[in-house]
This record gives structure tokens, sequence and C-alpha cells, in this order.
């Protein structure tokens, strides 16, 4: 795949990288989301490395979630391999020795040293040891960077490391589900015309589903950047409303105690 050495400063419009929302090109932050707009060249990567956009092959930030020139999905991306420049290039045979997990082996202790058959014409085995291949070693990967990010697809499939109770789902329904993608929790704000008896019916269903559903609600809703961005998002959502939740209940107790002294 070609890709393209300079990304065009007058295009319009300028998608966000966060959420893929089009924004005027002299914009800062994206009407949508508020993330900076930001615009890459190829020519001054960051060392975060780029990736190709699949559609239109322009070079975007390897944390992007759309491409900022076209506004596509980055889920099929390619990283881009930046050459060095000719005058740079060092021989394999002056270059110095570096460490490349796929080439350069980890080395045994000393004392398994010993085993090895292959010693030096002196018999002297102690400056031999045995490698071993790092593809044999044992290295612990973390299984949610494996996991595909299927967030903001209605039929998007949900990471069982989410499946849970959600707190801030439970206790702030209608105000939660606007800042995590779950929008329609609004017309909960509605309940508040019904009589008092179907008010509380309604919001203890409301309140008791999203708390079951909430966090596959949300994951599907918007466009997360992983599993830890979505985790750590919900988790102060959950802080905010527990303390928020306490307030409103020690106000209630301090007023029912005035109300009932008067």
């Amino acid at each position: 795949m070609a890709y393209k050495q300079e990304q065009s400063s007058t295009s319009k419009p300028h998608f966000c990288a966060h959420c893929g929302t089009a924004n005027e090109k002299s914009g800062y932050t994206c009407t949508r989301c508020g993330e900076r707009l930001i615009e890459v060249d190829v020519n001054s990567p960051s060392s975060l490395g780029l990736h190709s956009c699949s559609l239109c092959g322009s070079a975007n930030n390897s944390r992007a979630a759309y491409c900022w020139v076209c506004g596509s999905g980055m889920n099929d991306s390619v990283r881009i391999i930046s050459k060095p420049a000719p005058e740079l290039e060092i021989s394999s045979a002056t270059a110095p020795r570096t460490y490349r997990p796929d080439l350069n082996p980890v080395s045994l202790p000393a004392n398994d040293a010993a085993a090895n058959p292959q010693s030096d014409a002196a018999g002297s085995s102690s400056d031999l040891k045995t490698e071993i291949p790092f593809s044999q070693q044992n290295h612990s990967v973390n299984p949610e960077s494996l996991v595909e990010n299927t967030s903001g697809t209605s039929d998007g499939e949900i990471p069982a490391g989410i499946k849970k109770w959600n707190w801030a789902a439970f206790l702030m329904p209608a105000v939660w589900g606007l800042f995590s993608g779950v929008p329609y929790t609004a017309i909960l704000f509605g309940a508040a015309l019904l009589p008092p008896t179907v008010q509380l019916i309604v919001m203890a269903v409301a309140s008791i589903f999203l708390g079951v559903k909430g966090n596959e609600l949300a994951w599907r809703g918007k466009k997360w950047r992983s599993v830890e961005h979505f985790r750590v998002f919900q988790k102060q959502w959950a802080s905010w409303a527990v303390k928020l939740s306490i307030a409103v209940l020690v106000l209630l107790v301090l007023w029912i105690f005035s109300s009932g002294g008067a």
C-alpha cells in the first residue's frame, strides 16, 4: 500500500480521531467529545508510531479510532514503517549489537551453563552459556490487549471483563446515560411529571435494568479507546454517583429530623 507523504492542510472537514465527528478545519477541539483536533504529518512522526488508513491511506496516530482525513474507522489500519535515511544506515558488520526478541536468545544462569556440550578447546565452559530462544520463554501477555475493540457498534461483542454491575447507571441513570453513549436515558427526567407512586416504580425498574445492562449498552453506544479506558471512565462515574447519593441521603435524614422537631 502506498502511504501519503503529506496531509492536506486545506481539506474539510476535520474528523475527530476519538469519536469520528466532522468538525470545521479551523476548530481546535471536537464539538462533540471535546478532544483536541490534531493534524498528522509523516515527516514528524510521534514516538508511538503511525498507522495508515485502510480507506484513504492517510497517516494517523497509532491510538486514533477514526481517520482524521476521511473519518473512517481505523480497525483495519496498517502500521507505517519508517525507513532510515541512506546516509545514516550502518552496515551489519560494524553495527553495535542490540537486543531483538526474535533474534537474540537469553542466557541461562552460570550454574546451568556447564551442561552445554559446546565447550571451548581449553575445556572451560564458564564463559559459554546455554541460550534459550526468546519465543520459548514464559512471558505474560495481557489478554485484553488481544481483544478486538468492537465498541461503538450495535452488534459489537461485549468483552468479558466489563460484564458486571454498573453503580453509576443504577444510582444516576438519567445523567450517566448522557455521557456514556446511552442518551435515551434522558426520558427518565420526564418521570418527575408522573404521580409519586408511578414515578417510584419507573425509576426503580430503570435503575435496576441499567445497573445490570448499563456496561453493555455503554460499550455498544459509544466508541471507547480500549477496555481499560472504558473501565476508568465508569469507575470515575461510579465514585461520583456514590458520593452524591450519600450526600443526598444525609440531607434527607437531616430534613426529616428537623421537620419532626418542628
